[in-house]
Order: C-alpha cells, then sequence, then structure tokens
C-alpha cells in the first residue's frame, strides 16, 4: 500500500511540474503583464486618425506632426474635478519615467468651448508639462470627437443636463501611427506597463 502511495505521490509531483513549466511558457503564471512576455512585441491593434487641431500655443497641430514619434493619446478637460486632475497627473509621471524626446504626450481636450489654448496652457504648467513633449489640444468640437472616435474610446460633450463622459484610458501609438497598447488610467501595474511599453517602442526597429 505504502509503495503505492509513494507511486501515486510520485506521479502527481510530476504532473504539476510539468504544468508549471507549460504554464510560465506561456506567460501565463502570476506576474506576467496581460499574459505577454516581456521579449513579445506590442500588437497592432489598429491605425490612429488623422487630426488637425491647435495646441495651448494657440498654433495649428497636425498629426503628421507626431510621425516618426511614440505618442501617448488621452482625453481630458480643466474644469474636471475627479478623474482628469489623477489622469494629468500619471501623464506627468510618465513624462519624467520616459525621459526620451522620442515620446511624445498628447492630452485632448472634451470640453474645448471653455478649454482655449490659454486656458490649456495655464492647466499645462499647473502640471510642469514640456511644451516640446507634451501638447495640449483644442479645436471644433466636431473635430474632437471625431478624433476620439477614430482612436476608439469615449468622449460625450455635455448635454441634456448630463456632465460631460469621457475614457479613462491612455493609448500607446507607435511611429508609423498604429495603435499598440490600451492601459486603465486608474491601474497603477498598467501605467507602470505602459512606460515599459513607450521604451520598448523607442527601441522597436522600424
Amino acid at each position: 500500500m505504502r509503495k503505492s502511495q509513494k507511486i501515486i505521490t510520485t506521479v502527481l509531483w510530476s504532473c504539476l511540474v510539468l504544468t508549471m513549466v507549460a504554464v510560465v511558457g506561456l506567460g501565463m503564471w502570476p506576474g506576467q503583464q496581460g499574459g505577454r512576455a516581456a521579449a513579445e512585441p506590442l500588437p497592432v491593434l489598429f491605425d490612429a486618425p488623422h487630426f488637425v487641431l491647435t495646441d495651448q500655443d494657440g498654433q495649428p497641430f497636425d498629426s503628421d506632426q507626431l510621425r516618426g514619434k511614440v505618442w501617448v493619446a488621452a482625453f481630458v478637460f480643466t474644469n474636471c474635478a475627479q478623474a482628469c486632475p489623477m489622469m494629468t497627473g500619471k501623464m506627468a509621471r510618465l513624462q519624467e519615467a520616459v525621459p526620451s524626446k522620442d515620446v511624445m504626450l498628447v492630452s485632448f481636450t472634451v470640453d474645448p468651448q471653455r478649454d482655449t489654448p490659454d486656458v490649456l496652457k495655464q492647466y499645462a504648467k499647473r502640471f510642469n508639462a514640456d511644451p516640446a513633449r507634451w501638447r495640449f489640444l483644442t479645436g471644433e468640437q466636431s473635430a474632437l470627437l471625431e478624433t476620439a472616435a477614430g482612436l476608439k474610446l469615449t468622449a460625450i460633450p455635455a448635454r441634456d443636463g448630463k456632465p460631460i463622459d469621457h475614457d479613462e484610458h491612455f493609448l500607446l501609438i507607435d511611429r508609423q501611427g498604429h495603435v499598440r497598447g490600451v492601459y486603465h488610467s486608474n491601474d497603477d501595474e498598467k501605467m507602470k506597463l505602459l512606460a515599459r511599453d513607450a521604451e520598448a517602442l523607442v527601441e522597436e526597429q522600424v
């Protein structure tokens, strides 16, 4: 009996070890980010849309200016008292965590009627935004909503007594304008992953 039990125990442990090896090999063991191995390239999700808006300096900003750069996009508005300060603060930390000049940060407003270039410029100063790397964009509401739709992010202006509604995700876009990652701003681990992924895209061969 004891010999039989020993054989069964050995077989069970062998199966467990093989299962652990298989799980780690597939990148599914806890600690892997989203099941993606560190060396695995980011997938191409979809293409970012073309847009022409106005930056915090009152200058036209064409998305073609982002070609050749890795960039991070988010939608916020300056009168937002809840998610937006947190999101913009995390974008500011990303600016510090990824100092490469090849990584641009782009904050789009969902409230262009109030968020004029001057208002956005003051808002940018509150978060120590580097104007060479971090653009705050406004423009015609239709153009901003079209851009949000092209980026597959929610952006709904205030209407019928309902407040502005907008997405809390950050997008990571590569040098060719391909969206390569989506990260929820409330998830600190995802934000750390965003910084690592941005650095990886800078090093990625064109």
